[in-house]
């Protein structure tokens, strides 16, 4: 039994030593450089061991991707180091490199190919990727080392504002995995360096990879990242009919969804000595305008400190230092307040690890990483006004999240009707423009909408608002121009119009809930006061109240009146706050240049310093990026065999 065993035992080992491949590449090296048009062009060197006879070996590059979204690869400019014959034969560009007449046997041989890989304009909806097999999983033999690089330019792009955020966003946004098809584990280590031009080179290596093994890397980019890339076929004639059609159908279901269920009740203004009950500055500021900006939070510190929870230290060089009188949960039993659990969160955020009488300082707010808090006290506010408290009409703020949705198609159609078709240079400029005005109309209209009730007038903030759509427009008419000799205004008109008309009703669509129009003209009824209260009036509450310009500083500062808050008491005798100790004579204006200067200073101070912002050198990709994408998922690649 034993003797069969051992003679069955080496006779599978022959088998195996039989079949096993005769060759293997000692070293394969790739150098991508990714094209903004997304032509990328590929250099590969590899070196390959025969130890058995064989000419040369059998390139395989991928592309045809008609099962996955209908795209062709294109190959251009292909070169090789040696002589070869080549074919596209069932979705692969097949090179069968080396001769008949040269046999090699036991000895190492280098290809160097070279080509540009065209794939075409990126299909995303949302973002733009380089989904790239840097080395193929078909190749029949192993590979004991691989080596690559990825060169990616740097390119004004609304993604991202500067050089080192284009670092960031490209560092967290890199995924690679390795091994057999599927495979989501990674065991590549790569970094990442910034050049003084802004491009960044990812560079990494693997060792060990078997046969039908491969590297894949992922990288999202911002959305429109590639520019000017080939696209598959021309339908513009019928575009320029459907899209009128289009632009008209959209305006007129825009105003009617608006007539039904998104027009406002005109709010009733009366002025009123106090904020709306329960509210701290934080939510006064968001009921005002619809958002949570730096300085919502910071007006906090004045609210707490004349609440006597906190005491301020004014230091050089613009910083502070912030004293913990009390804890905020003692002043909720002691005050009977009913204390929003977010202003709890925000206080014990900016108090970490503090006990009472215990100090913070703005390098303590950067090791607690105060900056986080921010963020998330911002995230917290807008939940605090949903179910009972919304301030919104759910059926109303969902139709102006369908308007915001339908706002693209005029952009889509428009830019289809010049733009989509095979003409060699891919995506024109029409489609940038749009989509650049999809954008820019929703935040214009945003934006005019958010500020509505704390401006004096709205004339010129609504002009500025349409600013924008007015030099997409003559953006659209002169590319348009400058690809075709030729332009249709009115098309590009109905394009912008379109747009920007149904983003101005899907803005104003959110029509306000009983309880938010309560609350609103409550706010606005505070805020009258504080701006156009008499200075007679104001005298009788210093007399009463001698704290009075400080009760009411932080909401001044949320409903942008710190100032004019200011101006009302000067020439009359306000103390000193208790709480407050600083380094200049005071003055009525102190508090309100001081919480600008707060504003600019403790968020930026809040945020830890990264280890990678900007720095050469920093790790990417590797395992414990393995869960986007999969090995072989991506473009090219391929693979290859002896023969």
């Amino acid at each position: 039994m034993k003797r069969f065993l051992l003679i069955a035992l080496i006779l599978v080992t022959g088998l195996f030593s039989l079949f096993a491949a005769d060759y293997y590449i000692e070293n394969y090296d790739v150098k991508i450089t990714v094209g903004n048009n997304a032509v990328h062009h590929i250099e590969e060197t590899i070196d390959v061991y025969f130890e058995g006879p064989h000419h040369g070996i059998v390139r395989e590059i991928p592309v045809d991707y008609s099962d996955y979204n209908g795209m062709t690869a294109r190959i251009r400019n292909l070169k090789c180091s040696d002589s070869y014959d080549s074919e596209e034969d069932n979705g692969y560009l097949v090179m069968k490199i080396g001769s008949s007449s040269r046999t090699y046997r036991q000895e190492s041989v280098r290809y160097v190919l070279t080509y540009d890989y065209d794939l075409g304009a990126d299909t995303n909806d949302s973002y733009d990727e380089l989904y790239m097999n840097v080395i193929g999983v078909d190749w029949e033999c192993q590979i004991k080392n691989a080596s690559f690089s990825i060169v990616i330019p740097y390119v004004e792009d609304a993604g991202y504002a500067s050089k080192e955020d284009f670092f960031n966003k490209i560092h967290s946004n890199t995924h690679f995995t390795s091994g057999s098809y599927g495979s989501k584990g990674s065991s590549v280590k790569a970094y990442l360096e910034q050049g003084s031009d802004g491009s960044l080179t990812i560079s990494g290596r693997a060792s060990g990879l078997g046969e039908r093994q491969g590297i894949t890397v992922r990288i999202d980019l911002p959305d429109n990242w590639y520019k000017d890339a080939r696209q598959p076929w021309d339908y513009r004639p019928l575009m320029r009919v459907v899209h009128p059609i289009v632009c008209a159908v959209l305006v007129g279901i825009s105003i009617l969804l608006w007539l039904s269920f998104g027009k406002d009740v005109t709010p009733i203004i009366v002025a009123r000595f106090k904020p709306p009950k329960d509210f701290p500055p934080l939510l006064v500021g968001y009921v005002a305008d619809s958002t949570v900006d730096d300085k919502d939070v910071i007006s906090m510190l004045f609210y707490w400190a004349d609440e006597g929870l906190l005491s301020i230290e004014e230091k050089k060089g613009d910083k502070f230092e912030f004293t913990k009188l009390k804890n905020i949960e003692d002043y909720a039993i002691e005050s009977g307040k009913n204390i929003p659990k977010l202003e709890v969160t925000l206080f014990n955020g900016f108090f970490k690890k503090c006990d009472v009488g215990g100090k913070i300082t703005f390098k303590d707010l950067e090791k607690n990483n105060f900056f986080e808090t921010i963020v998330k006290t911002k995230l917290e506010t807008g939940k605090f006004f949903t179910k009972e408290r919304s301030l919104t009409d759910p059926k109303s703020k969902a139709l102006s999240g369908l308007l915001a949705l339908l706002s693209v198609i005029p952009v889509v159609t428009g830019a289809m009707r010049v733009g989509l078709y095979e003409n060699g240079s891919g995506l024109i400029f029409g489609l940038v423009a749009g989509a650049g005005l999809f954008l820019i109309n929703l935040v214009a209209f945003d934006w005019l909408f958010k500020k509505w009730h704390l401006r004096k007038s709205n004339f010129m903030a609504l002009i500025g608002s349409l600013i924008p759509s007015a030099i997409i427009l003559a953006a659209l008419i002169g590319g348009e121009y400058m690809l075709h000799d030729e332009v249709d205004i009115l098309q590009n008109v109905l394009t912008v119009a379109g747009s920007a008309l149904t983003a101005f009703f899907a803005i104003i669509m959110q029509r306000r809930s009983k309880y938010g129009t309560e609350v609103l003209e409550e706010t606005l009824g505070f805020r009258e006061f504080i701006d156009k209260a008499e200075i007679s009036q104001l005298k009788m509450m210093i007399e009463s109240d001698p704290d009075f310009y400080y009760r009411m500083l932080s909401y001044a500062i949320v409903l942008g009146l710190e100032n004019k808050w200011a101006k009302k008491f000067d020439g009359m005798i306000v103390q000193d706050p208790e709480w407050f100790t600083g380094l200049t004579p005071f003055d009525i204006y102190y508090f309100s240049r001081m919480s600008a200067r707060m504003t600019r200073a403790i968020p930026a101070a809040s945020i830890p310093k990264s280890s990678i912002s900007g720095s050469p050198g920093s790790r990417v990709g590797g395992g414990g990026f393995s869960s986007s994408g999969f090995s072989g998922g991506g473009f090219g690649g391929g693979g290859g065999h002896a023969w």
